[in-house]
Parts: structure tokens; sequence; C-alpha cells
């Protein structure tokens, strides 16, 4: 039987609170969550598409929850996922084909920028399309 003393003195792996995440690893999960995002997004597109075909009833209730600010919020959230998910795509994409890209500094760069072309095209989209209505 083991001592319990000789088991509690083996070091701890530090704790979530303490514990700082990487960029690039926070990076990555928002890319995963991007996409399941999307997922999830592409089943409010799917409804306003069939509620279309449907009926104008149903259509005229579907866009009137679309248009509701709970349903803009969606719609909004929806559109940085696909684009944040593109852009971090593309990054991606640098990394295999440049891998010296991959050195932490360059890393934290590029991640850096593709939040913030995400935020940019993302504003841009909702400009560009509340300039059309």
């Amino acid at each position: 039987m083991k001592n319990s003393t000789a088991i509690s003195k083996r070091p701890l792996a530090p704790h979530v609170s303490i514990y700082r995440w990487p960029i690039t690893m926070m990076g990555s999960i928002a890319h995963r969550i991007s996409g399941g995002a999307l997922y999830c997004g592409t089943l409010f597109l799917a409804i306003w598409l069939v509620s279309i075909a449907y009926s104008q009833e149903i259509f005229c209730v579907v866009n009137a929850f679309y248009s509701s600010v709970f349903g803009r919020i969606i719609l909004f959230t929806y559109t940085f996922a696909l684009v944040y998910h593109l852009v971090s795509g593309v990054r991606y994409l640098f990394w295999d084909i440049r891998t010296t890209l991959l050195e932490i500094h360059y890393a934290t760069k590029m991640i850096r920028v593709t939040v913030f072309i995400s935020i940019i095209l993302t504003l841009f989209i909702w400009v560009v399309a509340y300039m059309l209505l």
C-alpha cells in the first residue's frame, strides 16, 4: 500500500483560473466554435427558405422574427461566424503554405489580424445591407 503523503507531495497541474491560454489556442478554439455556429445558423437559413416555399403567412411570421432585435442579433452573429471562419480558414491555408508563419510572433499577429479583419468585414456587410434596404 502506498503512503498517502507521498502522493500528495506531487506537483499539481495549473488550475484553470491561473493558467493563461496562448492566443494560438484561443484562435483554434474560436475557429471550431465558429464552425459549430455555422452549423446551427444554417438551420435558421433553412427555416427561412422553407417558409418561403410553404406559404406567405408562415414567411411573414419567420420574417417578422428575423426582423426583431433578437433575430437581428442571431443574423449578426451568424454573419460574424461565417466571416471569421472564412478568414481563419485562409489563415490556416497560409500556415500550410508557409510554415515559417507558425513561429509564435507571426502566429500571434496573424490571429489578431484575423479577428480584426473579421470584425471589419462583418460591419461592412451589415452597413452595405442596411444601405441597400
